[in-house]
This record gives structure tokens, sequence and C-alpha cells, in this order.
């Protein structure tokens, strides 16, 4: 059989990283409500089937509190000894993750061969059921309840009794014998309106020839309508392209007046551009002109400065001397920052040093710190630092022994508020007595439990008393027959009495035997507890001696070690006395003590260094400063002397440049004057050219000239342009001769005449679009054809929707002969393993269930009478349905053995019925594994305590096992 030996549940509802282990037969998993029974049953089912989808309506029970979703169950397989099947979180049912016994790793397919190919549905219709479908069963009409025990007892019926009933609806939803609403009765009334439609607009067809005549008169009309039209049309656009045309021809006949009333005018192109030109540049080399003589006269007036060539040499020579003296002042500026720096830490060292007064620092200064002082300095400092750390370390381990010792007295005190009670000591002080007495029921017991003396005598005279009787009667001796009666009912009056003074008193001592068996389990948990809390009280007292003795070996290593650091400071006080270093030396600078007075030495030295070069270099920078200062003939300060000497010498310099350039400007000037007066002359030139070629004499003249050219110019354009446009309207010269009245009148008639054309058109238009609508309305009309195809449409949608109907009735009386074959042959195979079951649980009121030849279950009492299911008790009504569900588990031992899951089915059953149930489930539970459900305390007496997995410690504990 397929059995589950272990379920780990990494989370899954409530429940997280739970781990229970299981056994072979019944197991009980008991729980109050909200302890997750139901969450563990759906577990195991969604391990085994996946996770319940979004279309599904099964809950998923994802943890709320923990990321991790899913988890394991081992199971021992038939065919593949132990498997783990794992699954997490994942696609829409999970990932799941099988391992079998030699290794092989497998997924859903390997997992499908596991279950024997089983959904969830087929298994719960087998192998798991609960309270809530036998309440259900009161509920059920005969012919309902028929149903569910034929699929209680065959595989696969329930699903094929679901699919006939919902093809039956199927085909009801499309035909009835009168019904009106189904599919097939709505098509074939719609079938029969169409045909009358038809028929109807077969009768409007035949008026056709007749406006098809008129048609073609109506034709031939407008066409002469559109020819006379289109004449009067033409004349309508010449008249009205004259009218357009009048204000231009009276308008080229004013220009041309104008035109012959001026003489021609001459002018030179693009006169006025270039006089203005020529005038712009002769008066900007005028002014240039100008210019340049203002310039050439105060150019020679500069040219009289002279410069001392003397001072310019020794400027010069100290301007060499320039980078020597901001040498001299940066090396005078950083050896006075060195001489700060070295003061301020010789100072430092002396503040770090403890030495304030001078002549302590003097005589510091002039100290002698050789390497032999050193080395023994540092020895010293070697031994205080030891002794400090020593002592450091054993006031550390004094802390840490009073902390352990604190820790001892808890756990005995501790200790002592877990004695045993008063109550507790005196069951102890009782048990010797109630001990023999416990003795002597055993004893009692084991002596019941051996072979009885022979009764061989009293079977003997039973046998002689029987014979006498049977002899009595063959001979007809009275006597004898009634020696035989007497000595047969004295035998029987002496078993009656002898099993009346053996079962009294075995009644009572058994009870106080389970009594004093109770006592004697609940003494020996007692005396275990206090022989436990005897060792680690007597373990607590030697660990607390032995802290203390440890505690005053740490208290006379610390006087030791302190007296030791006492001396080593003594020590190292007048040592540095001698090197007068008064108060507490800072002890991080003991061991750097002689280098820090080195290098307050070496400062020191180097400061009188610094000071004899900075006193030479500034003699050396006095005697430049002097020097700077004749030649300036002026006192400055010593930052701004170079600064004047250097303007002093770019002054001079730029005074000789300067009268070089000058002179080199005047020759420029004379040059440059040269060609400014003969650009002036051609310019005056060009100008007198453009007047004569205008016939002018002035500047006033020339401009009135321009504006009669121009004048004259745009008459001409005007001209030219109405010229244009009167030749792209092609005038003829007889319409020409019409003045405006005439035209308007000419005008007004054709419209008139037009008018009344188009009325007439409009007329004929509107009949023959009239006599086209009706004539293209009876050719290409549409609607006789759709409606002829939308009538075998739907005699085509009627033939589909019969066939669907006939395929479905087809199909359901297919599955009613499945049901009645399955019935037929596979129920009664399932019904010889029900009646026995049937039977022993109605404790033999019932021999048999079977089916009634109209398909009807009933049951057979023991009297013969036979019951319709329906008419049963509702108790009766669930042990038939079990029955079922159990037998035909039996019959599916080797392709299906799974374990059955129950929920809490047997609630309602009297004591009777549920010790029966108990039974069958003890005797089931060799053959197959049965995981049973309840909330009820009152199960658990009926079970042996290893067979129980109490759910309420899954909230303290992380893993439970049933063994």
């Amino acid at each position: 059989m397929l059995t589950i030996q272990k379920i780990h549940i990494y989370g899954f509802g409530k429940h997280e990283n739970i781990t229970i282990s299981l056994q072979d037969g019944v197991t009980i998993f008991y729980g109050m409500n909200e302890a997750g029974k139901t969450t563990i049953q759906q577990f195991i089912l969604q391990m085994l089937f996946g996770f319940p989808t979004k279309q599904q309506s099964q809950r998923k029970y994802e943890p709320k509190t923990s990321p991790k979703f899913g988890g394991q169950l081992t199971i021992q397989h038939p065919i593949y000894g132990q498997c783990t099947i794992e699954r997490v979180k994942g696609k829409a049912t999970g990932d799941v993750t099988v391992y079998t016994e030699d290794g092989t790793k497998g997924h859903e397919e390997l997992l499908a061969k596991l279950l024997y190919g089983y959904s969830r549905a087929s298994f719960e219709a087998i192998f798991s059921f609960s309270i809530h479908e036998l309440q259900g069963i009161e509920k059920m009409s005969e012919e309902e309840l028929t149903h569910l025990l034929l699929a209680s007892g065959t595989t696969g019926i329930h699903q094929l009794s679901a699919l006939e009933k919902k093809l039956d609806k199927d085909a009801g939803e499309l035909f009835k014998k009168s019904g009106k609403l189904p599919l097939i009765n709505q098509k074939i009334e719609h079938l029969k309106q169409l045909e009358k439609t038809i028929k109807k607009e077969q009768a409007t067809i035949h008026t056709f020839e007749a406006k098809s005549l008129k048609l073609q008169h109506l034709e031939h009309q407008l066409k002469d309508l559109y020819n006379q039209q289109k004449t009067l049309q033409h004349e309508w656009q010449q008249l009205t392209i004259m009218k357009q045309a009048l204000p231009l021809i009276e308008q080229q006949d004013k220009l041309q007046q104008s035109l012959n009333s001026n003489a021609p005018v001459q002018f030179p192109p693009e006169g006025i551009r270039r006089y203005e030109q020529l005038k712009d540049r002769l008066t900007h080399e005028t002014l240039q002109l100008t210019q340049l003589e203002d310039q050439y006269q105060a150019l020679q007036s500069k040219l009289h400065l002279t410069a001392d060539e003397q001072a310019i040499e020794e400027m010069t020579r100290l301007m060499h001397k320039e980078a020597t003296w901001n040498q001299l002042v940066v090396k005078e500026q950083n050896l006075k920052d060195e001489l700060f720096v070295l003061q301020q830490d010789i100072e430092a060292q002396f503040r770090l040093l403890g030495v304030q007064e001078k002549e302590a620092q003097a005589i510091l200064l002039e100290g002698t710190v050789s390497l032999q002082q050193e080395e023994q300095f540092q020895r010293q400092l070697t031994v205080l630092s030891a002794t400090e750390e020593e002592l450091k370390f054993y006031l550390q381990s004094l802390e840490q022994i009073h902390a352990e010792l604190d820790n001892i007295a808890g756990q005995k005190k501790q200790l002592q508020q877990e004695a045993l009670t008063a109550e507790e000591e005196h069951i102890l002080a009782q048990w010797p007595q109630k001990k023999k007495r416990l003795e002597q029921l055993r004893h009692v017991q084991l002596q019941r439990s051996k072979p009885k003396q022979p009764i061989l005598f009293i079977y003997l005279v039973l046998a002689i008393s029987i014979v006498a009787v049977v002899y009595g009667v063959v001979e007809k001796n009275w006597a004898v027959i009634v020696i035989g009666a007497i000595l047969g009912l004295l035998f029987l009056l002496f078993l009656k009495h002898a099993k009346q003074v053996e079962e009294e008193p075995l009644e009572r001592n058994s009870h106080l035997l389970k009594e004093l068996e109770q006592e004697e389990h609940l003494v020996q948990q007692l005396l275990a507890k206090k022989q436990r809390l005897e060792d680690r009280w007597i373990v607590a007292n030697e660990q607390q001696r032995d802290k203390e003795r440890q505690y005053a070996q740490l208290e006379h290593k610390i006087q030791q070690a302190e007296q030791t650091s006492a001396e080593a400071n003594q020590m190292l006080e007048n040592f540095l006395r001698r090197f007068r270093l008064e108060g507490n030396v800072p002890r991080t600078l003991l061991p750097e003590l002689f280098m820090r007075i080195r290098a307050v030495q070496e400062m020191d030295v180097k400061q009188r260094s610094t000071f004899k070069l900075l006193h030479a270099i500034q003699n050396e920078k006095n005697e430049l400063y002097e020097a700077v200062q004749q030649v300036l003939k002026n006192e400055y300060s010593e930052q701004e002397i170079f600064m004047h000497l250097r303007a002093s010498y770019l002054a001079i310099q730029q005074a000789q440049q300067q009268m070089l350039q000058t002179t080199e400007q005047v020759a420029h000037l004379l040059s440059k004057k040269q060609e400014v007066q003969s650009l002036l002359q051609n310019y005056e030139s060009q100008i007198a050219q453009l007047f004569t070629r205008a016939n002018v004499n002035s500047e006033h003249a020339f401009y009135e000239t321009f504006e009669h050219f121009q004048q004259q110019q745009k008459l001409q354009t005007q001209l030219q342009t109405i010229q244009n446009q009167l030749a792209s309207l092609e005038i003829q010269q007889q319409e020409r001769l019409l003045n405006g009245a005439q035209l308007h009148e000419k005008i007004h008639a054709l419209e008139e005449e037009r008018n009344a054309l188009q009325v007439t058109i409009d007329q004929c238009l509107e009949e023959r679009a009239t006599l086209q609508i009706e004539k293209e309305q009876l050719l290409n009309d549409e609607k006789y054809g759709l409606l002829l195809q939308q009538f075998e449409q739907e005699k085509a949608l009627l033939q589909q929707l019969i066939e669907q109907w006939a395929s479905k009735k087809m199909l359901a009386t297919a599955i009613h002969e499945t049901l009645f074959r399955l019935r037929e042959e596979k129920l009664p195979h399932v019904l010889t393993q029900v009646n026995a079951i049937f039977h022993s649980l109605t404790a033999g009121r019932y021999d048999k269930l079977f089916i009634h030849e109209e398909g009807y279950f009933e049951a057979q009492a023991v009297s013969g009478l036979r019951y319709h299911v329906a008419e049963l008790s509702q108790a009766t009504k669930e042990q038939a349905y079990i029955s079922l569900r159990m037998a035909l588990a039996k019959t599916l031992a080797t392709s299906a053995p799974f374990p059955f899951i129950m929920d809490d089915p047997f609630v309602h059953f009297d004591r009777n019925r549920t010790n029966k149930m108990v039974q069958l489930m003890k005797e089931v539970g060799y053959e197959r594994q049965i995981l049973y459900f309840t909330c009820h305390e009152g199960m658990l007496d009926l079970w042996q305590k290893e067979q129980i997995v109490d759910l309420g410690a899954l909230a303290n504990e992380r893993g439970v096992t049933s063994t």
C-alpha cells in the first residue's frame, strides 16, 4: 500500500517549519478549532495534486508571515519505494520535484505515475470525505441519494452522471415539443415569417417596362434643353467679360492722353544712386584730409623730447638686481617663519614634558641623554607596563568569577522553586504501601492468566448425564432419564455460580490495577524529577565552592601586583626628578621621553644657526636698498622701492620709443594726404559727368529731372499692364462699341431666359431621378435576394441546431447505457464487499444493499423487509455511504492503494455506531493507511497514544512525531 511517512511544511496557512512523522495504519490528528487540522489536510492534497489556480474555488493557503510557501511529503510507494514529493511556489499549480529512493529526480510526469494517473477530483471521490458530505445526505431526494451511492460504489460514475444531466439540459435548451423559448422552436417560427415576406416582394417586380420607356423620353428632352442652356451660357459669359473690361478701356484712354501731353525725358541709368555714392565718398575723404592735417601738427610738437643716458644705464643695472632682491626678501621671511615655528615647537615640547621655568628649560637643554640612560629608563617602563597589564587581567578575571557566582546563586534559587510540592511529597510517602497492593494485584492477574486445572471430571459428569438421558429415552427407562436430567441441572448450576464468583472480583481488581498503574507512572516521574533536581543541586554547590576558591586566589595576586606597580612608579619618579621633570608626565609620553628631549636640544641648535643666517641676509638687503634710493633720488618703503624703479625705467624707455614712432608717423601722414587729394579730384570729375548726361548744372535740377523721369516710366508701365489684361480677355471689336447701359440691359434679358430654362431642366431631372430610383429599386433591389439568402441561412442554421440536438441526445443515451452497464457489471462485485461491511456496521440489523429493478438502492433487514435508502435513518444512510466507499477502496487495493483522509465524519454517531466504525477503521488500517482529523476529545479514548498527533503542540514546537 501507499503510505505517507512524513509531512514537512515550509510554510502553509498558519503552519511554518513543521515536521510530522506518521506511522502505518490509523493516525489521529487531534486539535481544537483553529488548530490547523483542515490546513494539514489541504496541505497533503495540494502537495499531491497542486495548488489551486485563480479559476478554482479552493483556498490556496499562502502564509501571511513567511516568504516560504510549500513543503514536502515523504511516502512509501509499493513500486518506487521511499519517495519525497516537494512542491513550492512557482507556476500556477506550483513547482513540484520528486526524489525517488534510487536517486532519480522527476517532476509532474513522475508524480502522475506515483499517483496512478488519479486527479484530485477522482481521489476525493473515493478516498477523502468529511462530515459535510454526510450531513448533505439528509437533504437529498431518493434519486440524488441513489446517484451518490452509485458514485461511491463505482469509479467515474459520478462524472458520467453529471455529464448525462448536462447533456439532457443542453438538449432541452435546443428543442422541446411544445416549447417557444428553445432555439430550434424559435428558428422554425422565424422561417415561417420569412416565407410570408418573400411572397409580398414578388408582387412588386411587374412595373419595370413602363418606367423604362418614360425614362428614354426624358433623356431626349433633357439633351435639347442642355444645348439651349449652353448657347445662352456662352453669350452671358461674353457680356460679363465686356462688363468687367469697361473700366480698363476707360483707364487706357486716360493714360494714353497723359503720355501724349508730356515731352520725353533723358536720365542716366541709376543716376541718383551713383550720385549719392560719389557725394558720400567725397564728404568722407574731405573729413579724412582734415584729420590728417591735425595729426601732422600734433606730431611736430613731440619731436623736441630728449632722455638722460647715464640714468638709464644705472637703472638697467639695478633692474637686473630685482630677482636678487626678491630672493633676499623671501629668504628673510622664510627664516623668520622658521624661527617662529622652531620657537613654538620648543615651547610645545616643554609643555608636554611639564617644564615651565626658564632655569629648568636651560638645564634640560644642557643635559646629557646617553643611550645607557635611555635603556635603563625603558627597562623601568617595561616592568611598569607588564605589572599594570597583569593587574588589569586579574581584575577582569575577578569580575567574571563574581558574575559566575551570581549566576550559580540564581540557578540554586531556581532549583528551590522547582522542588517538589507538599502534595507530591505526600504521594511519594504513601507509595510504598500502594506498591505492595499493586504487586499483589499483578500476582493475582498472573495467576488467573495461567492455564486452569483440568475440568475433565466436570465434563465427564456432563457426558454421563447426556448418555443417561439418551439411554433412558431409547430404553424408555424413566429412572435413568431423571438421574441424567438431575446431573445435567447440577452441572449448569455449578457453572453459573463459578462464573459469577469469578467475574465480580475480576472487574473490581482490574479497575484498581489500572488506577495503581497510573499512580505508579506518576510516582516514577516524580522520583525522576527529584533525582534530577538533587543532581543539579550537588553540581551547583561544587561549582560555587570552586569559584570561591578561585576568587580568594585572585585577590591575593591583585595585592602582589599592586605592590610591584607602586615600587616601579617610585623608581620612575626618582629617575625623572634628575631631569627636573616635575608633575605627572603623561604615560603615553614616557616611552619616547628621551627622544623628545633630544628633539628639543636639536631644535635649539637649529634655532641658533638660523639666527646667524638671518643676520647676514639682512645686511645684504640693506646695501641694495640704499643703492636704489640714490638712483631714484627719493625715499620709498622696501615693499614699493623696486616698483617705483621699474616705473621710472619704463617711462624713460617709452619716451625714446615714442620719438622714433613720431618720426615715422609724420612721413606716413604726408604720403596719405597726397592720396586723399587725388581721390577728391576723381570724385568731382565723375559728378560733373552725371550732370552733363542729365542736361543740368546743379544738384537741385538733377533731382527734379529724376522725378519727371520716374513719372513717365510709371505711366508707361500702367498702360502696358492694361493692354495685357485686355488682350487676355479676347473682347471682339463690335462688343467694345457698347456702352454701359446697353450692356446692362442685354445681360438682364439673358439671365431671365436662363432662369426659365433652368426651371424646366430641374423639373425634368426630378422626374427622371424619381423614375431611376424606382427602376433601380426594381432592378437592383437586394431585399428579395437578401430575404432568400437569409431564408437559406436560417434553414442551414436550423439544420446545425438539429444536428447538435441529435448528437447531445445520442451522447446522453450512450452515457445512460454506459451507466447501466457499469451498474450491472462492476457494481455487483463492489456490493459483495459492501454487504459484509454494512452488516457489521449496522450490528447485524441489515443483511445487504442491492439495486432495485427501477434503479434505486434498497437495504434488506434481517427480517427480510426491504427499505428504500431514502426511508433509512440519517446514520444508516451514512453507514451505507461509508460501506460503499470502503468496499470500492478494497476493489482498488492494487490499482489505487491510496490512504483514506477523513475529516470528523462520525461525530454524530452514537457510542455503539462509533465503536463499530472504529473497529472497521482498525481492520482497514491493516490494508490501507487512514488519516483521521477530529476536534472531539472523546475519540482519543478509542485509540492508542502513539497513534495520536496533538496539533495543539504545533504552536510551541517545530516538530511533532506520532511514534
